[in-house]
């Protein structure tokens, strides 16, 4: 190359040296033709490289709209050509980011798409001509009375573009567009149009049937004045009817210059504060309206804005005077162009109802990528054994442009550990050399270009030597390529060495205090020293020294609360501790001397001790580190009182060495004693409301006495007087409702099912006392099966009793148990007796059901209880059909666990109900008597047979008529009687037939009566007649 342009330089050049030698000399220079032909052929065979890197030539873009559930999505398939020019890699941009791509695919095969900068671009290196297609989907935007889609489409010399809209009717629009045409096939509409080079496509349409007119898109032009921007807006209108309609143009608010309607001027009309006109005729209209607009330059950079109609496709155009940065709100992509010394900005916004533009002088390129901004630098240095560790945080302020890399410099022996930014960013980072004696440098790139205000932390560290005690330099960071730059170094005291400065040239000492609080606040260890220092890099020296350990200054605030039991008297307190200034590397507490020490709790507690002092007890305490800012250390501890005392004194800790030290009193009561305070001295009374929450919070009871002191000296005292009451005994459980169910065999087997609903705060067992020989065949508590014990004779008084174990809880559980009891079997004539189990809980309500064999006669019960349901007979097939109905999944139940026993529920029903039934003297039971139905038969006739004997007698003590002496009628009374009594007292017969047939009887004796007195009465009336 360089021989062919000395060459092209000599060819051009020989005619002006020709010509001046000729003119000088009156000399000429000849070449051999074979050396200028070869000259020649060298510059024609010299290979030229492409103008650019791609070609995108002519693209597709076919976009099917469909109707998904009311919401409409286009399907957009992009066919294009895209030609490379030479072998090496090339970066194609073919969609805007954002996509979602469906498919992606060259020459029939799939390939990945790169995101960068705010686009998709296809990668290769090879030269040659290849066949894009990509598919994605995009759902459309509504808005008022329309629809919109925004497409990403390659930017291609032309393009060839289809729609399909699934609906016929429909005003489609598509911007930018050339040669539109729309066909209608059925009920699908077929738009075809031409689009020039470009990266969006925006396609809307509105629903005819709801407006009567539609704005399909707008175009502004404008140009810059001296106080004005004029413009030249025009709005495509499509009226759906022939009828004159009003129609609002501009808002109110610009300068109306002229307003045409298909080029003629046209009326101008105020409505609803927009400007109007009327327009006629079904179809398309070109509306024009002129109007300025106001520049604004007092608040900010020149900028003009104004209200415009809502219309889908609105296209700016503006014109101004020099070199001009434009932007535009509502944010949109702004094409810039200039020519002659102007600068033409066109944007296409999204639908809004306002507009502005602004600008300001456009900056050179030769300094936009240019940024300028300053620097602080925060060191925290803190030694360890053999190594130098420095913590620094790097500030940037930018103040013009954006950083995409930046540099560090340290010194050369400096390792650096670790470069990070709390907001993310740090892509990487190279070491590199710096132009600096003695330094490095470090380039760190970001993933994102950063602006304003951006932090940098960076971790390093610089080996000592450790056979040498000599100063050593401490390894600073310095920013290149800032204006300006300042920095500050904390010295930090570790545990183990502390870092001393022996020398601070360039840099002053200042507070620990001038720190930033998102600097300090990171700082873990105690800050000995600080420097600060502008521009140039201090040269700081310092020594590694062991620290010196100073007791920090601190308050102590101590909150106990003092517990009185039978024999103790507890402790719970809770000290906290302010540290003012430096650290605390141990604590000591005083307690008095007849104390106990249960237990110590805090932060970082190594250990403590209790020792013995002449004045006490002391509570020594170690940490793992040192204490610093604020901490609570929980100390319980107790005192066994003497049991006639009846004065004691309230024993409290206190904290050594405190500079302030306050706290707070409360005293509650575990037991059932009374208490008053004696000696109270150097004590405030105080409020239970004042008392802190978390004091409050370690108890349920009631506080009865609370104090407060502040720096008592001497101690304050604390004497109370304790008079101890016997408690009582309350029930912590009792049953609310309990349910029997027996049922009696003929064979003399009393089944029996019992639940009892129990609440339970503290009660291990249920004692339950059951009949004599019963046996326990089921027992569940709260659904689960439970194994039950015997209680031995001697815990019940010589009778048998059950012992349940019971769960606590305050919310009723159901206990259920099964169990048998023998009883006498049924025979001709007998009674019939049982009793409740006895609980030791109270029981509230209490239900039995007694079910007893069908076919004997049962004479009222006899019982403590209240006879609620007598004599009643139960279906058995509704009764067995409601048992398994209630009757849980006995596959349930686990193998040697107790199964769920059903006791069936048939017979002749008596149900009792009794309140606090197991508080009564003697036991809840009933006794009842019956008779087979033969002997209830037999009974009857007796029954009948005495009432008859009863009446025979009647008949003959009162009329001579009946053949019966009265000795005989006597007898017949007597052994009536005696068959009654017998036959309804005895066997317990129902006394309904011998009473209707004594009704009978009496009935006809009443009648004959009746009758022999009506014969007399008629006799004596013919012997008067």
């Amino acid at each position: 190359m360089k021989t062919m342009l000395t060459v092209l330089a000599f060819i051009l050049a020989l005619p002006a040296l020709t010509s001046q030698a000729v003119a000088a000399e009156s000399g000429q220079v000849s070449v051999p033709l074979s050396e200028y032909t070869a000259m020649l052929n060298q510059i024609n065979q010299e290979p030229r490289s492409a103008p650019v890197a791609y070609a995108i030539g002519q693209s597709g873009i076919v976009a099917t709209v469909r109707d998904r559930d009311g919401r409409k999505t286009a399907a957009v398939d992009v066919t294009l050509q895209i030609e490379i020019f030479e072998d090496e890699w090339t970066l194609v941009p073919v969609l805007s980011a954002g996509v979602a791509l469906v498919e992606a695919s060259v020459d029939g095969r799939a390939v990945r798409l790169v995101e960068r900068a705010g686009a998709l671009y296809w990668s290769t290196n090879k030269a040659g001509v290849y066949g894009m297609r990509l598919r994605y989907d995009v759902d459309a935007q509504q808005y008022d009375g329309g629809r919109m889609l925004s497409l990403a489409v390659p930017r291609a010399a032309a393009t060839h573009f289809t729609l399909i809209y699934p609906e016929s009717g429909v005003d489609l629009s598509v911007a930018p567009s050339a040669d539109l045409m729309s066909v209608t096939e059925g009920n699908v509409t077929r738009l075809t149009a031409t689009v020039p080079a470009t990266s969006i496509i925006l396609v809307s349409w509105r629903d005819q049937a709801r407006r009567p007119f539609a704005f399909s898109r707008a175009s502004y032009a404008g140009e810059l004045g001296e106080t004005a921007i004029a413009w030249k807006a025009t709005f495509q209108v499509e009226l759906f009817s022939g009828e004159m309609m009003t129609l609002p143009v501009m808002p109110m608010g610009v300068t109306l210059s002229d307003l045409r309607v298909d080029g003629e001027p046209a009326t101008v009309l105020e409505q609803d504060g927009l400007f109007a006109t009327l327009l006629q005729g079904r179809g398309l209209h070109r509306v024009e309206v002129d109007f300025e607009v106001p520049v604004v330059v007092a608040d900010g950079p020149p900028h003009a804005g104004f209200r415009i109609p809502r219309i889908p496709v609105s296209q700016f155009d503006l014109v101004l005077p020099g070199s001009k940065e434009v932007r535009v709100l509502p944010g949109a992509a702004v094409r810039m162009t200039e020519l002659d010394d102007t600068t033409r900005a066109t944007s296409f916004i999204p639908m809004g109802d306002r507009v502005m533009f602004s600008w300001s002088e456009a900056i050179p390129e030769d300094l936009r990528g240019q940024w300028r901004a300053n620097a602080s630098i925060y060191h925290a240095v803190y030694a360890e054994e053999g190594v130098l560790h420095g913590d620094a945080t790097v500030v940037y302020e930018i103040t013009h442009g954006e950083a995409t890399m930046l540099e560090l410099e340290v010194p050369e022996d400096a390792q650096v550990n670790r470069i990070s930014a709390p907001d993310g960013g740090v892509s990487d980072w190279v070491v590199a050399k710096s132009e600096t004696a003695g330094r490095k440098r470090i380039n760190v790139f970001l993933e994102r270009p950063a602006v304003g205000d951006y932090r940098l932390d960076v971790s390093y560290e610089r080996l000592l030597d450790t056979g040498v005690d000599a100063p050593v330099a401490v390894p600073l960071l310095s920013v290149a390529g800032v204006h300006r730059q300042r920095g500050m170094v904390a010295l930090l005291s570790g545990p183990d060495l502390a870092l001393e400065p022996d020398s601070a040239e360039g840099a002053s000492r200042v507070g620990e205090n001038q720190l930033p609080a998102f600097f300090r606040n990171r700082i873990v260890m105690t800050v000995a020293h600080t420097f600060k220092y502008i521009e140039e890099i201090p040269a700081l020296r310092v020594r590694a020294v062991a620290p010196e350990r100073k007791q920090g200054q601190f308050d102590a605030s101590v909150d106990t609360l003092i517990s009185l039991g039978d024999v103790t008297m507890k402790g719970s307190a809770t000290v906290e501790i302010d540290v003012k200034s430096g650290a605390l590397l141990e604590l000591r507490l005083h307690v008095p001397a007849n104390v106990n020490v249960l237990g110590v709790a805090g932060p970082s507690l190594r250990g403590h001790e209790v020792h013995e002092t002449e004045d006490g007890q002391t509570i020594d305490m170690a940490f793992t580190r040192d204490m610093e800012g604020q901490f609570r250390i929980e100390v319980n501890y107790e005192r066994i009182m003497e049991g006639d005392a009846m004065d004691v004194v309230v024993p409290t800790l206190s904290v050594a060495e405190a500079e302030v030290e306050h706290g707070r009193v409360a005293v509650e009561a575990l037991t059932a004693v009374e208490v008053q305070a004696t000696t109270v001295e150097r004590l405030s009374s105080l409020d239970i409301n004042e008392l802190p929450r978390q004091l409050v919070l370690k108890t349920s009871n009631p506080i009865l006495l609370a104090y407060r002191y502040v720096n008592a000296n001497p101690r304050f005292q604390l004497a109370l007087k304790i008079t101890r009451h016997q408690e009582i005994d309350v029930q912590v459980a009792a049953i609310e409702r309990a349910d029997y169910k027996s049922l009696i065999t003929r064979d003399g087997l009393s089944v029996t099912t019992a639940r009892l609903m129990v609440r339970n705060s503290r009660r291990q067992f249920l004692r339950l006392t059951l009949p004599p020989d019963s046996e326990v065949w089921s027992v569940f508590v709260d659904g689960r099966p439970e194994k039950p014990a015997y209680a031995t004779a001697s815990d019940n008084g010589g009778e048998p009793a059950v012992l349940i174990r019971m769960i606590n809880s305050a919310q009723g559980f159901p206990v259920d148990i099964v169990y048998a009891t023998p009883v006498q079997s049924i025979g001709t004539i007998g009674n019939i007796s049982s009793r409740l189990p006895r609980p030791d809980m109270i029981v509230t309500n209490s239900r039995w059901e007694v079910f007893l064999p069908v076919g004997p006669h049962y004479s009222p019960l006899d019982g403590s209880m209240d006879l609620v349901v007598g004599s009643r007979m139960v279906n058995p097939r509704l009764a067995s059909a409601e048992m398994l109905a209630r009757a849980p999944d006995g596959n349930q139940a686990q193998m040697g666990q107790p199964l769920r026993i059903n006791v069936p529920s048939q017979g002749v029903l008596f149900a009792f109900e009794k309140l606090y039934a197991n508080q009564s003297p003697g036991d809840a039971g009933y006794a009842i008597r019956y008779v087979s139905s033969e002997m209830n038969m037999v009974g009857l006739l007796v029954s009948a047979i005495g009432a008859l004997m009863l009446w025979v007698a009647i008949a003959g003590l009162a009329s001579s008529r009946v053949p019966v002496n009265r000795r005989s009628a006597m007898m017949l009374v007597g052994g009536g009687v005696v068959l009654l009594v017998g036959a309804i007292g005895y066997l317990g017969t129902s006394p309904v037939l011998a009473s209707v047939l004594s009704i009978l009887v009496a009935i006809m004796l009443a009648l004959w009566a009746a009758a022999r007195r009506f014969r007399a009465w008629r006799r004596l009336r013919r012997e008067v007649v």
